[in-house]
């Protein structure tokens, strides 16, 4: 493994482009590491990891070539002008040669936008790094420049974090023309990136569809609303919070930087403050309007379309690959993407295993189908970017992670020609009173089942002690902290920190619910794609809850969970012409949830509930079965504000199954005979 980088000033050859002359037109700087790790800036060379081979896995051909140049030069963060006035940190990365000296180019360029905080995790280069914006050494190495740009609110960047708002989307749009103009660039540019920087590219591509030329987008959001933060009409408050409280305490970790860039400590200290006064002026009552149940946060509305690339995915014009998770938070939303693209574009879907940190094990180092992402995107990048010949038709349609298929780490995966599996088949399975689950409807009158609401969860928000960043805590208080949905919901911080066994065993949480098994199953049953229960009920009150999980019990009493589903019952009109049919049988409703389509509740009225299950893959074992497990809650995934709250309390909801109503699952079976070919 070498050593050794140069941090300079500068682009390149020089600043162009209209470059802030405070930020970029200094003297060159020089920063070391000096043996006691204190930083100064007379000795040149700060370590850089270099790029090691990745190991190839059996059954995938690994793409890889040989590196055009030996070194990498980041340059210092400095700030590039946007058409709202303000300006965005930029980090940049080019080829070097032997001495760390940034070689002129052109060369095509891979943007990544962040909104955690460029400038505090991009001192160095790695192998790897460009899915979080940091330099990346293999593919800077390879003949590609690298830009990493902190969105408005973020880093050093000036102005408030909106949640993906309008300034922010247009800025990419800006970044693009910024780029373009620069004298290393030769026009072609690619965008890349996981999660924010995954949807900050795709959002790229739509402003910008005939400057970018290429897509890589790793676990990416596509319906805001319906994918993550209002799953089934309710707020995803876990979530949220996590999510809030990240971006915004990255964004005001600035002081490693103004330590190693003081030419730039007055501009970085005023976004800074910027950042920390959006608390009051834009969280606190987004937060408010979020918990009091304000139409615009509590529905679908224009706030929620236009933080959803789904959107527009027709104006994408690049080649794309999408990558997700059976349990990421984007577990909905990635295969949904990539049908809004394939038939458009040149697109490639993986799906691994996990949530939505562990999947990267599993995708960086490789698997028996897929080659090391890293190897993926250099072979999708020279194919779009370079025009080189790099084999990308060899890369299936589909590659997805079947859990339980196979015995061993990361074995599993199967290749299709398209999502959902082309060979999948819907299969309906009735619940019955005796908790029974079968293929047979009900054909007489059976007894119902009630389940009472469940107590309400505890939040808490407002600013940290010190007044510093935000803080948004939510206290589930149904058992589903002690869940698959809060490892999941957590950004799988929670199964990494707080290691419980209830994340991997429903039992004890579904002791309580209203729980439906089939027999043993005499031979491996494996379901790929979405799930939907349809749902007979009535209740007491105005409105209530479904939470449906998926799980898969062993004879040894485990339950062992796989996906779940969540509606709230007013909000249960479906919009029949955006819902997925297979043969004829809708599989996965498409929710309207606008206000114009709430129903509440008449007492005692039977409805039916169109429950939409997250899509995933998974074989129930031979000797297992398969549960379908309901509950009042799951505030792991959603939580009610205080107008939903009021319209619930107190509600005992009754589930029923009979000739007349017949609760029932329907799910894609897929032949074993199709996964073993």
């Amino acid at each position: 493994m070498g050593w050794g980088i140069v941090l300079i000033t500068g682009c390149g050859a020089g600043s162009s482009g209209g470059g802030d002359a405070s930020a970029g037109d200094n003297e060159p700087r020089t920063l070391v590491q000096s043996e006691s790790g204190a930083l100064n800036d007379t000795v040149e060379n700060l370590p850089v990891i270099e790029d090691e081979q990745a190991a190839a896995v059996g059954g995938s051909a690994l793409y890889d070539r040989p590196a055009d140049y030996p070194r990498v030069h980041i340059a210092p963060m400095r700030y590039i002008p946007i058409s709202s006035g303000q300006q965005l940190g930029m980090r940049l990365a080019l080829p070097a040669d032997e001495q760390g000296n940034p070689l002129p180019g052109p060369f095509p360029v891979i943007l990544v936008q962040s909104g955690y905080n460029i400038g505090l995790m991009s001192f160095a280069a790695a192998p790897g790094g460009v899915m979080l914006g940091i330099p990346d050494s293999y593919l800077v190495r390879r003949g590609y420049a690298m830009v990493s740009v902190d969105v408005i609110g973020g880093g050093i960047s000036q102005g408030g974090w909106e949640l993906f708002g309008t300034k922010e989307q247009i800025g990419y749009g800006d970044t693009v023309d910024w780029v373009k103009a620069q004298p290393w660039c030769d026009g072609n540019i690619g965008v890349a990136g996981a999660s924010y920087m995954g949807i900050t590219s795709l959002f790229t591509a739509q402003q910008r569809p005939d400057d970018i030329k290429a897509v890589f987008a790793s676990v990416p959001l596509g319906d805001a609303k319906r994918g993550i933060v209002g799953t089934g009409g309710m707020l995803n408050a876990v979530f949220m919070g996590e999510w809030m409280t990240l971006t915004h305490l990255t964004s005001t970790q600035n002081i490693p930087l103004m330590l190693l860039q003081p030419e730039l400590m007055t501009e970085v200290m005023s976004a800074t403050r910027e950042h920390i006064d959006h608390i009051d002026s834009y969280y606190i009552p987004l937060i408010e309007k979020a918990v009091n149940g304000d139409p615009e946060m509590a529905y679908d509305t224009p706030f929620w379309r236009q933080r959803s690339p789904l959107e527009n995915m027709d104006r994408i014009q690049a080649p794309t690959i999408i990558t997700g998770a059976l349990n990421d938070l984007f577990q909905r939303d990635a295969p949904l993407l990539y049908e809004a693209l394939k038939d458009q574009v040149d697109t490639r879907l993986m799906l691994f295993d996990g949530d939505h940190l562990s999947n990267f094990m599993q995708g960086l180092p490789g698997t028996e189908k897929t080659s090391p992402l890293l190897h993926v995107m250099l072979q999708w990048f020279d194919r779009y970017l370079k025009d080189m010949a790099s084999g990308t038709e060899s890369i299936p349609p589909v590659t997805q992670y079947v859990k339980h298929f196979k015995p061993g780490l990361w074995q599993g995966f199967i290749t299709a020609q398209d999502w959902p599996h082309p060979a999948a088949e819907p299969q309906r399975w009735y619940l019955h009173g005796d908790g029974g689950l079968s293929q047979q409807a009900p054909f007489m009158d059976e007894p119902v089942r009630d389940m009472a609401a469940a107590p309400f969860a505890d939040y808490d928000y407002g600013k940290s002690d010190d007044g510093g960043f935000l803080k948004l805590d939510i206290t589930p208080n149904d058992g589903s902290d002690c869940s698959l949905s809060y490892v999941q919901w957590t950004l799988g911080v929670a199964g990494l920190t707080d290691i419980r066994s209830c994340y991997w065993d429903h039992r004890v949480l579904e002791a309580s619910a209203l729980n439906y098994e089939t027999a043993p199953m005499a031979e491996d049953y494996v379901i790929a794609g979405p799930l939907q229960a349809d749902l007979w009920i009535s209740s007491t009150a105005a409105d209530a809850v479904l939470s449906v999980r998926i799980g898969e019990v062993l004879p040894s009493g485990r339950v062992v969970p796989i996906t779940n589903g969540l509606q709230l019952v007013s909000l249960r009109a479906v919009d029949e012409s955006r819902s997925r049919y297979v043969f004829g049988e809708m599989v996965q409703p498409y929710h309207f949830l606008t206000q114009d389509k709430e129903q509440m509740l008449q007492p005692d009225e039977v409805v039916k509930v169109s429950v939409e299950i997250f899509p995933t893959s998974v074989m129930i074992r031979e000797g297992s079965k398969l549960r379908i497990s309901i509950s009042p809650s799951n505030q792991a995934q959603g939580v009610l504000n205080l107008v939903q709250r009021e319209n619930v309390k107190g509600g005992v909801t009754t589930l029923h199954h009979s000739v007349d109503y017949p609760s029932s699952l329907v799910l894609l079976n897929v032949p074993m005979s199709v996964l073993s070919d």
